[in-house]
């Protein structure tokens, strides 16, 4: 479970900013909420989703790019970067001096039912600080720090601690361009490993901008009976017109072929002669060959997915779901997968542009599902940037799930909660958004769109 995100000197934001899941004292949607007693934080409760508005090029995007970075950092960086690869951090470029700076990273999480505190500060070439707390028993206990000293040209670290228990030369192994978390999960250090399986697992990073998603989970999920009913259930209630679903396999199974000829050895062409030189020369397009119908085997002989619609009478007609159904339906059964999975896991999920190709009544349907308490025991989380204003529901989300996103005069994200101007609960939400009440809409000079 996510607790809370800060992120400083990343892409358009320069000033720290901070995305909390903790809810405030209101009693309004408490399905909206997880109630957990954590040491420290006794009596908070946790919100299930966070939805952020905000005009184009304001730095949505860039605060869900920010978490994801540090997720693929922790991930990736011990076993994917070369030593002398770049880290990938981008600092604010629009100011010489936060350019030379650190890009800044903080999370707050729930991890194996313990408070977690996990902090990176890191510029293109290194590392310059990373830290690992917990809160046990509700004060900090820190399981490892270390700081790049400049001067000395390598990392002071804090005096260790009993409870993060590792190899004292694995800190001499880990490459200044890589997370000390990530290369100490490699070894199997039991806390690194468990802080690294949460950013591995429980952390799923969805963009609807563009493209087709993914629907292999939710295809997945058919081939399960139980789960099946499921997908099928959420299918019918979205009134797509589909009474059932169908996977058959091909009729029949597709290869590739290869013709390559090659032209008899000649004294008088030097390019025959060099091609000639080559004895296993048709046995290498023989495997060449072999290895694509293995790569593509999948794609052209697995099985067809089909929903059946009702037609007249009592014929159920089957629609291709990959070249007959709209790429609406297809999308909308791909975020089925997700949420399904992502409720049994208790994952938290971030999707940026939600409602791209997809109803609102649609995107309604699936933060219901999200939120209704019973279905969603194993608290799962979605943070989703959005432009529908019909989202802006006091019937659907709390006021305090709502943020804004807006760059000041330098071009900086600021990112801030709606609860920050205090709106009524009979407040027009809708009203007040696109009146401009609460920021995060675009500014058009006037006279811009007319005709003179």
């Amino acid at each position: 479970m996510l607790i809370e995100f800060k992120v400083a000197n990343f892409r358009s934001i320069r000033e720290e900013q901070t995305l909390s899941f903790i809810a405030n004292s209101s009693d309004e949607l408490p399905d909206n909420l997880i109630v957990r007693d954590l040491p420290g934080l006794t009596g908070a409760k946790f919100l299930k989703g966070i939805g952020i508005y905000g005009a184009n090029a304001s730095g949505k995007s860039n605060l869900l790019a920010a978490l994801r970075f540090l997720a693929t950092f922790v991930r990736d960086s011990a076993t994917n970067l070369d030593p002398t690869a770049s880290t990938g951090a981008e600092p604010f470029k629009l100011d010489s001096e936060s350019a030379a700076l650190p890009s800044q990273f903080e999370i707050s999480a729930l991890i194996n039912d313990m408070r977690i505190l996990y902090g990176l500060h890191v510029t293109r070439k290194r590392v310059v600080n990373e830290y690992l707390a917990a809160y046990p028993k509700g004060k900090p206990q820190v399981w490892f720090e270390r700081e790049w000293d400049s001067k000395s040209e390598k990392y002071e670290w804090s005096k260790a601690t009993p409870n993060f228990k590792h190899d004292d030369a694995l800190r001499e192994k880990v490459r200044e361009n890589a997370a000390f978390i990530s290369a100490a999960a490699q070894w199997n250090q039991e806390q690194a490993t468990m802080v690294w399986k949460w950013f591995d697992q429980n952390l799923r990073f969805l963009d609807l901008s563009g493209g087709i998603l993914d629907a292999s989970l939710t295809f997945d999920l058919v081939k399960d009976r139980d789960a099946r009913l499921r997908v099928i259930k959420l299918l019918r209630g979205a009134d797509l017109g589909i009474s059932d679903i169908r996977v058959r396999e091909a009729k029949q199974k597709r290869t590739f072929q290869i013709k390559a000829e090659i032209s008899p050895r000649t004294e008088e062409d030097p390019s025959t002669q060099k091609i000639a030189k080559s004895e296993d020369h048709r046995d290498l397009l023989e495997l060449f060959e072999k290895g694509l119908r293995q790569r593509f085997s999948d794609v052209f002989n697995s099985p067809i997915l089909e929903f059946l619609h009702q037609a007249k009478g009592e014929a159920l007609v089957p629609l291709n779901f990959a070249s007959e159904e709209s790429a609406g339906t297809r999308r909308y059964f791909a975020m089925i997968g997700e949420w399904l999975r992502g409720q049994d896991a208790g994952r938290t999920v971030l999707v940026d542009e939600l409602e791209s190709s997809l109803h609102p009544l649609l995107v309604r349907e699936l933060l219901n599902l999200l939120f209704a308490g019973a279905s969603n025991a194993s608290y799962m989380q979605i943070v989703f940037t959005t432009h529908n204003p019909l989202l802006l529901d006091q019937s659907l989300l709390r006021r305090d799930q709502i943020w804004f996103t807006e760059k000041d005069q330098d071009g900086a994200t600021r990112l801030y909660p709606l609860t920050d101007f205090k709106p009524r609960r009979d407040e027009s939400l809708v009203r007040g958004y696109l009146a401009g009440r609460y920021g995060g809409i675009p500014f058009i000079p006037e006279g811009l769109c007319s005709n003179g």
